[in-house]
């Protein structure tokens, strides 16, 4: 949640992500499992003192042939610790994948190539999608089912696929040990019996010797397999240092902002998204005083919303600068300049909480202003009808009694969260687009009203609720192709704006 936005797009930073998770998991890395090898190793080495001396007095031979033993079963050991570290550093991406949302799920599942633990995280996520109500009529008007259950299928036979490639890397390895084991054994029952048999040891020292060779062993290999152990559980839990090592992707200032309404400026803005040339933004000026409203309006794809995630700072420009009362907005204290903006985005995001605290979040609880918001939005007569009001859960992940609210009443919960933050600028990313013409109407009429003296950038495809806005800037193709209020944009001749307010409006008037 604190990475900075651009990071959460980044494949690089996702898979070191991925790493960074299991390498903490108790199995793999982490304390736990570093503390475990460290305790073990104590343990196995106060151990064997006692078990060298014994058969170095008497058994000197036996020793050197368990040391013996000891080094290639070690050697033997490392292969397959590195086996095992190659499959984890390699299915690191599609680990990643599996964690996707399960609303995603439907996009890889029969593309991906799933790892060893694909089949339990897959049956998880499938789980989900089946217990999801609002995915439910996709699944059976699209026949989803059948698509499901081959990514089931799928997921079975690359995990066993996953598995036999590294049953069969160790294989060999495993084998030489248990042979070694085998003949280690033999000979240590074959001298020391020997020795017996001779009669230069009791029954008893042969017993001791035996249980001593047999103990040592456990020892000894117990001691390479805490070293390698600690080794290899600390290189996995290193990639949570390795990943909270990546620098950050936006710079942060130190320069305080006071919240109120700001003049802002976009100075000779280009932008491309990471690993892309393809300038989604070109040279674009533009400048906003301190109150306005204004609309961005244009075709999909011309930038409007890139322009805002930019002013947001959720990235940075790629060229040109953000101007807010004149100083670069990469000057200001990140925090405090993320609470000056308000935004309604297209894909925003209601979570399974209480209304009051989807509006609300972590401000404190003010019922005053949030009754206000509820009824400036048209929320009231809905929340209304609920028994429990506002504490009215939203989504049934958590809890049976959650409502599934319309889009349209998502949509309204979602502008009045931004209103209620009372940030002194305000983005509306159409707003108003899952709402009904009636519904649409009250939020035109009262918008000045709900915004006041805030400045407020307003992104809609219905042309008609932008003349209600003092300005209006037409992108296309990543620049601002025409500037002014409603009036002015309707007599340029083959103006852009003009040209599509008509394609709607013809079909009211006719």
């Amino acid at each position: 949640m604190q990475m900075d936005f651009p990071l959460t797009e980044d494949k690089e930073v996702l898979d070191q992500l991925e790493k960074a998770r299991t390498g903490l998991l108790w199995y793999s890395g982490g304390a736990y499992g570093i503390a475990e090898e460290i305790f073990g190793l104590a343990k196995n080495v106060i151990r064997i003192g006692g078990f060298v001396a014994i058969l170095a007095m008497n058994a000197p031979l036996l020793l050197i042939v368990m040391l013996l033993y000891i080094i290639i079963n070690t050697l033997l050991t490392i292969k397959v610790n590195r086996i095992e570290v190659k499959v984890f550093s390699e299915l690191s991406k599609e680990n990643r994948l599996l964690r996707t949302s399960s609303s995603e799920i439907p996009k890889f599942s029969m593309q991906i190539f799933f790892t060893k633990y694909a089949l339990i995280r897959l049956r998880a996520q499938l789980h989900d999608i089946a217990h999801i109500f609002r995915g439910g009529k996709d699944i059976r008007l699209y026949g989803a089912q059948d698509m499901m259950k081959g990514a089931w299928e799928d997921a079975s036979n690359k995990t066993l696929k996953a598995d036999k490639w590294q049953a069969d890397s160790t294989l060999p390895c495993n084998f030489a040990m248990s042979v070694l084991n085998v003949i280690r054994t033999i000979f240590a029952y074959f001298y020391v019996g020997l020795l017996a048999i001779r009669g230069e040891y009791s029954i008893g020292t042969f017993t001791q010797l035996i249980e001593s060779e047999s103990a040592l062993d456990v020892s000894l290999s117990g001691i390479v397999g805490n070293v390698l152990g600690l080794a290899k559980r600390c290189n996995y839990a290193y990639e949570f240092v390795k990943f909270m090592e990546i620098p950050t992707a936006i710079p942060k200032g130190n320069v305080m902002i006071e919240k109120k309404p700001h003049e802002i400026e976009f100075r000779n803005v280009s932008f491309a998204y990471p690993n892309s040339e393809r300038k989604v933004l070109d040279n674009v000026n533009l400048k906003v005083k301190a109150g306005e409203h204004i609309a961005l309006v244009g075709r999909n794809g011309a930038g409007k919303t890139t322009l805002i995630k930019l002013l947001c700072r959720l990235y940075d420009p790629t060229e040109g600068e953000i101007l807010v009362d004149g100083r670069d907005i990469r000057e200001y204290d990140y925090k405090q300049y993320m609470e000056q903006f308000a935004p309604v985005f297209q894909d925003y995001r209601l979570f399974a909480m209480t209304i009051k605290e989807n509006i609300a979040f972590d401000k404190p609880d003010d019922e005053e202003a949030l009754g206000k918001m509820i009824r400036s939005v048209g929320l009231d007569d809905m929340i209304g009808r609920l028994e429990k009001k506002t504490d009215t859960v939203i989504m049934k992940y958590f809890d049976d009694a959650g409502i599934e609210p319309s889009g349209g009443e998502s949509q309204k919960i979602a502008i009045a969260r931004a209103l209620y933050k009372e940030s002194p600028a305000v983005i509306m990313d159409e707003p108003t687009s899952a709402l009904d013409p009636l519904a649409e109407y009250e939020i035109y009429k009262n918008f000045s009203t709900l915004v006041g003296n805030k400045t407020a950038f307003y992104i809609s495809h219905r042309l008609s609720s932008c003349r209600f806005c003092d300005n209006i800037a037409v992108f296309d193709h990543g620049t601002v192709r025409e500037y002014g209020n409603h009036d002015t944009l309707m007599k340029i001749s083959d103006g852009l704006y003009a040209e599509m307010f008509e394609a709607q409006a013809k079909y009211y008037k006719s």
